[in-house]
């Protein structure tokens, strides 16, 4: 199995590396490829995840409570 020790290097993720850095299982993740809002690059059968629009796409759909990192419980 790979790593994805070296994702910050990379300007295009597989996959395989996109599942494993969200923690979710494969299916999941070529379900998230064919969302109309999730960043894709299809060449022939090939599937790649532009890193940048990838990273803003997961910032985008993180939710957090809203006194997150306040201090306030």
């Amino acid at each position: 199995m790979k790593t994805v020790s070296n994702l910050s290097e990379k300007e295009y993720l597989t996959v395989s590396e996109m599942w494993q850095w969200l923690g979710i299982s494969q299916g999941a993740a070529y379900k998230l490829t064919h969302r109309k809002d999730f960043p894709v690059l299809r060449i022939g059968s090939a599937v790649r995840i532009p890193k940048i629009p990838f990273m803003a796409w997961v910032d985008t759909h993180t939710s957090t409570p809203m006194n997150f990192g306040s201090g306030v419980a």
